[in-house]
């Protein structure tokens, strides 16, 4: 499958992360808060969650409004953090990873939200849908979810589910965005058509899905874990 970065491309980003960071070490003395402790606490509310949606095949509302309010303030500060760049370089467990991966990817799209200049509404609208894009891996086994080395053929049409069941999961939802479904749903389609579940591309995948996706597979690029973006 094509991926939407070349390694030149991921070096620039790596590049302008640290650039960024430097800048606001000089303008913004922030104060010295132990962030990765909020982002390992914030992690483990996330893990909670997917599991409780898990167990119950469905997403409460609720759930939602404790992402908002235990998980999305850490991520917003995390963007903004002037170590951005080293918030992704602490080793965690293969069964941790699709959270730990989630709050990485969460950080990543809203520090690219933020450059792009979105509106305060639609960032917060960003943040929360890339905590909720891999939900639907709740429905798919551990064994292939937590698995570290590569997917059989069979294992890896079983696990692109994860874009629909989503999907499912979240579109009636009340109360939020049909964004935060979207993104679930589009996170894995490519500019040139040749991601999935639907070959979607150019101006009929959201902008919010496009962000995530740059997101993911920069973090995996740069990550030592082994994991593919899937």
């Amino acid at each position: 499958m094509k991926q939407p970065l070349t390694i030149p491309q991921n070096d620039f980003i790596r590049e302008e992360l640290k650039k960024d960071a430097f800048a606001l070490r000089v303008d913004h003395v922030q104060p010295n808060v132990n962030i990765q402790d909020r982002i390992n606490e914030a992690s483990l509310h996330l893990k909670n969650i997917f599991q409780d949606i898990r167990k119950e095949g469905k997403i409460q509302l609720e759930k939602i409004v404790l992402i908002k309010a235990k998980v999305a303030p850490v991520i917003a500060d995390a963007a903004m953090n002037p170590d951005i760049y080293s918030l992704f370089d602490e080793p965690h467990a293969d069964n941790e990873y699709t959270y730990q991966h989630n709050i990485g990817v969460g950080i990543i799209a809203t520090y690219l939200g933020m450059k792009l200049g979105l509106s305060k509404e639609n960032l917060s609208a960003l943040t929360l849908a890339v905590m909720l894009h891999d939900v639907g891996k709740t429905r798919i086994s551990d064994n292939i979810v937590e698995k570290p080395g590569k997917l059989n053929e069979a294992e890896y049409e079983d696990m692109k589910r994860h874009a629909i069941y989503g999907y499912e999961l979240l579109k009636n939802i009340p109360g939020i965005p049909p964004s935060i479904a979207l993104t679930a749903l589009q996170h894995h389609e490519r500019e040139d058509g040749q991601g999935y579940p639907q070959g979607k591309s150019g101006k009929d995948i959201h902008l919010h899905a496009k962000i995530v996706a740059i997101a993911d597979v920069f973090l995996a690029m740069s990550s030592s874990s082994g994991h593919a973006v899937l």
